[in-house]
């Protein structure tokens, strides 16, 4: 495990990185990033400095050269312990996109899926607050927000949107970006493997062995794990394929030309399907509504897709930190070369769907480590 080069963790602007013991930042790509501090107070800080308006805490730190930095609000303080000369408590952190996104929105959007989000994000966000779209959407149409907040659109929206390869999207914040929100569909989250200088996609393992390859290459740890945990492999199979999840009879009916369609896709299950469309003629100038594509077979068999690639799940724990690794990225598993044990299953390409950031003080110096979150189907 490596440290990092420098580190500031400022609350209202006043650096306490002296006095905190351990940070943990986490990020999904099913929402916004938030962590903890577990700080050991000695000068007071509490009682002079925090007090009950929304506070601003910004963290920066380098890292094998890397520079990061990611802004949040605190979210409250838990824990506390009193002793006669200092406290210990934990302080939670919230991305600091969440207090906009619940602003509430109350107007007309016309354009793709993507373009309506950005264009909402916009509405509600300062002018510094960044997104970056990675995919263009094959949804498109109109979308009246009836004053409701910002968070509960994004999540209509990017639910019933998907890209021009037929996949779902996620919006969703990481470390790697300074608190830029993201919009990325599956099938581009997973053609993009994470890379090192010379354009290899990394690979992560378990621990060396060699300790000598160690003080040839220090590096070498990076990517490094003790501890492969396969946490769940077609959980709740039965359930799905009752669901349709691995294919179903549907029985679509058009409401605005009272006609029924029967589908059958190539894998059926026995349990049949109805869906009731949106109506097409919504909006006059044969403007569709966005969302009118809910309850067809195109978009149910792309939602099921999306589903079905976090079918089998792996813990990754206290990994050596990869600098500029982010969610949304693809790793490469080397587990083992001895076939006889069984892991070279589990070796190859998956889906980094979380990450937990854990950084550790110890003698005035920050170990940083990382866990994950892996999936595919």
């Amino acid at each position: 495990m490596l440290n990092l080069d420098s580190i500031k963790i400022e609350v209202r602007k006043i650096d306490i990185s002296g006095f905190v013991n351990g940070l943990t930042l986490y990020e999904s790509i099913f929402g916004m990033m938030q962590g903890q501090i577990a700080v050991q107070d000695s000068t007071n800080f509490f009682d002079n400095f925090i007090g009950t308006e929304l506070a601003p805490v910004d963290i920066s730190f380098s890292y094998l050269k890397q520079e990061y930095t990611a802004s949040f609000y605190m979210d409250g303080i838990t824990d506390m312990k009193l002793n006669t000369e200092k406290k210990n408590y934990t302080i939670h952190l919230k991305s600091i996109h969440v207090p906009n996104f619940a602003n509430t929105v109350n107007s007309v959007y016309n354009g793709t899926s993507a373009e309506i989000i950005a264009k909402i994000f916009a509405d509600v966000s300062a002018s510094e607050n960044k997104m970056a779209v990675d995919s263009k959407t094959a949804t498109s149409g109109r979308y009246i927000a009836p004053n409701i907040p910002a968070k509960d659109c994004f999540k209509t929206l990017v639910a019933n949107a998907y890209c021009i390869d037929q996949s779902g999207l996620f919006m969703y914040e990481r470390l790697v970006d300074e608190n830029t929100i993201r919009l990325t569909s599956l099938h581009d989250m997973v053609n993009n493997a994470f890379i090192d200088n010379q354009g290899t996609p990394v690979s992560i393992k378990q621990g060396i062995s060699d300790m000598r390859e160690v003080q040839i290459n220090p590096m070498a740890v990076l990517g490094t794990a003790e501890d492969f945990l396969m946490k769940e492999y077609s959980m709740d199979f039965v359930q799905k394929i009752e669901d349709g999840l691995f294919g179903e009879a549907i029985n679509e009916i058009n409401l605005d030309e009272t006609q029924k369609i029967e589908n059958t896709t190539k894998e059926v299950t026995s349990v049949p399907k109805t869906k009731f469309k949106l109506s097409g003629k919504l909006y006059d100038e044969n403007v569709k509504s966005v969302l009118a594509n809910r309850g067809d077979v195109a978009s149910g068999t792309i939602i099921n897709t999306t589903v079905r690639a976090f079918n089998t799940m792996m813990n990754v724990s206290a990994m050596s930190a990869l600098p500029g690794l982010g969610v949304g990225m693809t790793v490469e598993c080397k587990l083992s070369s001895n076939v006889e044990q069984g892991t070279r299953r589990h070796d190859g390409k998956w889906l980094v769907k979380h990450i937990q950031h854990d950084f550790t003080q110890k003698g005035g110096e920050y170990s940083y480590h990382q866990s994950l979150g892996l999936v595919r189907e």
